[in-house]
């Protein structure tokens, strides 16, 4: 006889949770903004998010900026907030032999605590590096990043790269990775050198895409360059020359996948060679340039900044890029209730649905 199978949000006679040793309370970490930007990358950014939801770092911002997707992203968009505000999971914890009954205790898939969502939908493509722009206006972390729709970050990723961050030994850490095909095989392994000026910007751009830095680097020297083939090598080599200090992390934290659809976009025929020479340019001028001395860029910040960083010149930057790319949509995914706040064209809006919901279709 098959035994029966009995769920819920905790089992009859399962252990007792007033018993288990409570977890000691651990200080509040900085909070680190995730930028994710996303262009027809539905197959891929389900996967990409859940490997943010489920890192061991209990403080993140994970700001989903969709730049005018022609595919079914914004669906699966909309189905991870969903599920993020309320799906659940459960696993056998007991089995009672006199009712042959197989008990199930059931918990939320996702961390109720230490998430906060922001969905930004665009109503036109503006380009990979504009959408960067548009997320970053909307960070409020004191670390920032942004990832790839379609790239995995490893479990530790973020705890390991904020150390070095919360030491104030660094204020840009980076790790290495793997590349990955479609079935997450790992091709190789791409380890990075010790970093120092010379072995990262004036051999060649060496410091990849497993990355954490201070968020106040963009309110010193500005956004991504809306005009640069090269966006990040050009932006974070303005940061070095700037005296910001660099530490590269030797651990693999990282997945990067390489698919068919990497063949468009950044990684064109037309457009990588493009990429190609303005990093060349770059190396050059990194040859004939000296970085400031480490550090120098805070004192800076505090000697000509506004008082209030959103007030600089560089942070308007940012917002100003952002206001050029309006939004159509806007959704937040608070904390502390798992409640939606959403907003678009300047009308409330309710929870968002995905296109596949049988109550959307009804409505």
């Amino acid at each position: 006889m098959t035994p029966t199978i009995h769920t819920g949000a905790a089992a009859p006679g399962g252990p007792d949770q007033a018993r288990r040793p409570q977890r000691p309370q651990r200080p509040q970490r900085p909070l680190i903004s995730v930028v994710v930007p996303s262009y027809n990358h539905g197959r891929y950014i389900g996967a990409c998010l859940d490997s943010l939801m489920f890192q061991d770092y209990p403080n993140l911002e994970i700001v989903i900026t969709d730049d005018a997707s022609t595919d079914d992203s914004v669906a699966v968009i909309r189905r991870f907030l969903r599920d993020v505000a309320g799906a659940t999971a459960s696993y056998a914890c007991r089995y009672d032999a006199a009712a042959d009954v197989i008990e199930r205790a059931e918990h939320p898939r996702y961390a109720r605590t230490g998430r906060r969502i922001v969905f930004l939908r665009a109503g036109a493509n503006s380009g990979s590096t504009a959408n960067y722009n548009r997320g970053l206006a909307h960070c409020t972390g004191e670390y920032c990043t942004f990832i790839p729709a379609d790239d995995i970050c490893h479990p530790q990723l973020f705890s390991t790269l904020a150390q070095p961050l919360m030491d104030d030994a660094a204020d840009f850490t980076y790790a290495d990775m793997f590349v990955v095909d479609d079935d997450m095989r790992i091709l190789r392994e791409f380890r990075l050198p010790e970093h120092s000026f010379d072995a990262s910007f004036r051999s060649w751009y060496l410091c990849g895409v497993a990355k954490l830095y201070r968020r106040a680097l963009h309110d010193r020297f500005g956004p991504f360059d809306e005009t640069a083939d090269a966006d990040d090598h050009e932006c974070f080599l303005r940061f070095a020359l700037g005296g910001a200090r660099f530490a590269h992390v030797p651990r693999t934290l990282y997945s990067v996948r390489s698919h068919e659809g990497r063949e468009n976009g950044l990684h064109a025929p037309g457009r990588f060679a493009r990429l190609l020479e303005h990093s060349k340019r770059l190396v050059l001028m990194a040859r004939e340039r000296e970085p400031a001395q480490p550090g120098v860029w805070r004192e800076e910040m505090v000697r000509h900044d506004a008082p209030n960083a959103d007030d600089a010149p560089e942070s308007r930057a940012a917002q100003a890029s952002a206001e050029r790319h309006p939004i159509i949509e806007r959704v937040v995914l608070t904390d502390e209730e798992r409640s939606f706040f959403a907003e678009g064209n300047g009308a409330d809006m309710p929870p968002p649905r995905s296109e596949d919901d049988p109550e959307a279709r009804r409505g």
